[in-house]
């Protein structure tokens, strides 16, 4: 039976409050726990267990309702438990990046004007520390690692009970439940400002055709400062799913294979790892025929997959797909530990190529889209209505139009409500009622939207053309040879590429070197990714080619501040740090060599 069968089937007006999840932790199931590895070991804390906890800790709070509590702490149960204790005491609560420096921190803590905050280790504690002179208003910071803790969840007394259960009952749709910065990719961060009822909104919708059972289990990846990842967290305590930390994005592929997750949600970047991965392996000759078989035969029943119709194809094309399923497709899956079903992308473009590469290997990898300002979901390819290379249709309780220069516009319940001290930021995010989401698409007859580009993100040319930046860049993704590609242009006279070598890959093409810098200066190196953007320039119109390329020997990071927390490429800070690069493409007549 699916679980929360009796939610679902009475689901109007469905969830009112996320402290209505709290309490049903109290009868939760077998199943439902949060785990984390601790001295190689993975404790479990069941649904009571976490109950039990929040009661104990919103109980000794020392925080009034309608005040403000940071979170600076790595994705973990603790986190869970102060958020949930936060709410149970309605306070609201302010997640930060534990990646961010000590005075970006200071920032969020300042203008959400924090009383207290909540860190996980000693090296976060040394952080607020450092900077704790500029914050006149924060009382108190306690840590998750500090013998304080403990007694923090110590019992709470029982009689106390009754009423903790009639508070969190009665809490208002309207009440802030959270206060989010947004990561910043351009500009300051601001406070994006979320209430009960707008996350509700979001949780009612944004599951309802998966099919949950009651023994779902799913592997967290996202930073739980991560509006998904958050979003996440409190649907599997909708489902009674279990929750299982990822040690870190560095242990993913061990913790996949002890964990067994049925569902798996991800930004993109981790797929990538895994088709290059793939594609690296069969690099030799025999391999890359008996992949590129497989993936033929795959993606010729993948129609029949997407319409959920994969047992009634030809017999034939079911005979070859079996066989490709022997050959690639089976180890592939027990990569990701083998009992995946249900498989979600967000956070950037997935990519049509990257969803059909994985589509013709037996895994359905849904891509959805939304915004930290949306709570998050507006769309997402479900059951019953999937098209790769789209963002889904949008949820039932979601509207969408588009602006007359394609900008996606969206109205709804899950629509924030405002930034924080910010009131004329927020009246021109908004066009009459409609949110403006940044993004440029369009939607098919179908009702698929598709997102093409950032509209801050448009190249104009010196010719006065617009290319779509993002789009070329998950093309030049796709061969596995690619980690990382930045398109640059803007007000030049054509389009150039800045690209990271995935260097696993062009080492299994049967290239060594001493190091990268003097590796991507090499002909027989760039040859390989002249290749590449050849290929994706035949199919590109031709304003829109890229003309000339340099190749970049360092992934982008997030400490180097190329990339956001959220995995997301800062094109402003990159293009900055490699301009002599890139005013290089444009003055020397040949190639630019590398840094």
């Amino acid at each position: 039976m699916p679980a929360r069968a009796h939610w679902a089937a009475a689901h109007d007006p469905g969830l009112v409050s996320l402290n209505h999840l709290l309490l049903w932790q109290r009868d939760a199931g077998a199943n439902r726990c949060v785990a984390a590895k601790r001295e190689g070991k993975w404790r479990r804390t069941s649904g009571p267990e976490l109950f039990a906890q929040v009661r104990a800790l919103a109980s000794r709070l020392d925080a009034r309702s309608g005040e403000r509590v940071a979170i600076l702490a790595e994705s973990r149960p603790e986190w869970l438990i102060a958020d949930l204790a936060c709410l149970a005491a309605g306070v609201t609560d302010v997640p930060v990046y534990p990646t961010l420096t000590g005075e970006q921190a200071a920032f969020i803590l300042r203008d959400s004007r924090a009383a207290g905050a909540f860190v996980s280790t000693a090296e976060q504690l040394a952080k607020l520390e450092s900077v704790r002179g500029s914050l006149p208003e924060l009382r108190w910071i306690r840590s998750f690692e500090s013998p304080e803790w403990e007694a923090l969840l110590a019992p709470a007394p029982a009689a106390d009970e009754a009423e903790f259960i009639a508070r969190l009952a009665a809490t208002p749709g309207e009440q802030l439940a959270t206060l989010i910065y947004t990561s910043g990719t351009t500009g300051r961060p601001k406070g994006v400002r979320l209430t009960h009822a707008n996350l509700c909104a979001n949780l009612n919708t944004s599951t309802m055709d998966f099919c949950f059972t009651d023994r779902e289990l799913r592997l967290s990846i996202l930073p739980l400062a991560h509006i998904t990842e958050r979003h996440l967290a409190y649907v599997d305590m909708l489902y009674d799913a279990a929750t299982y930390f990822a040690g870190s994005f560095d242990t993913v592929a061990s913790d996949l294979l002890e964990v067994n997750p049925t569902v798996l949600v991800s930004v993109p970047r981790l797929f990538e790892k895994v088709a290059a991965a793939v594609r690296a392996q069969a690099a030799g000759g025999l391999k890359r025929r008996i992949l590129s078989w497989a993936l033929g035969a795959g993606s010729r029943l993948g129609p029949y997959r997407l319409a959920g119709t994969a047992a009634s194809a030809p017999a034939g094309l079911r005979l070859r797909a079996a066989l490709a399923d022997a050959l690639v497709g089976r180890k592939l899956k027990a990569r990701l530990g083998g009992r995946l079903d249900k498989i979600i992308a967000g956070g950037a473009p997935l990519g049509r190529d990257l969803a059909e590469f994985f589509l013709a290997l037996g895994l359905t990898v849904d891509e959805g889209y939304g915004l930290t300002e949306t709570s998050p979901v507006i769309a997402l390819n479900r059951p019953g209505g999937r098209r790769p290379g789209s963002i889904g249709r949008p949820l039932p309780n979601v509207e969408v139009k588009f602006a007359g220069d394609g900008e996606l516009l969206v109205r709804g319940p899950s629509v924030f409500a405002g930034y924080e001290g910010l009131p004329e930021e927020t009246a021109a995010a908004f066009e009459d009622a409609w949110f403006k989401t940044g993004d440029i698409g369009r939607q098919d007859e179908d009702g698929f939207v598709f997102i093409t580009d950032r509209k801050k993100d448009l190249i104009k040319t010196s010719g006065g053309k617009f290319i779509a930046p993002q789009p070329i860049e998950a093309r030049l993704k796709t061969s596995g040879l690619v980690a990382e590609a930045v398109l640059v242009g803007d007000g030049r006279n054509y389009a150039c590429a800045l690209l990271v070598p995935n260097w696993e890959a062009v080492t299994a093409r049967g290239l060594a070197w001493t190091d990268r810098a003097s590796a991507c200066g090499r002909d027989d190196v760039r040859a390989l990714f002249a290749a590449e953007v050849a290929a994706v320039n035949a199919g590109l119109a031709r304003f829109e080619t890229i003309k000339k390329f340099a190749l970049l020997p360092e992934a982008f990071t997030i400490a180097s501040g190329e990339l956001t927390p959220t995995i997301k490429v800062r094109r402003r800070t990159v293009e900055q740090r490699y301009a002599a690069l890139i005013d290089a493409m444009y003055t020397e007549p040949k190639p630019a060599g590398t840094v």
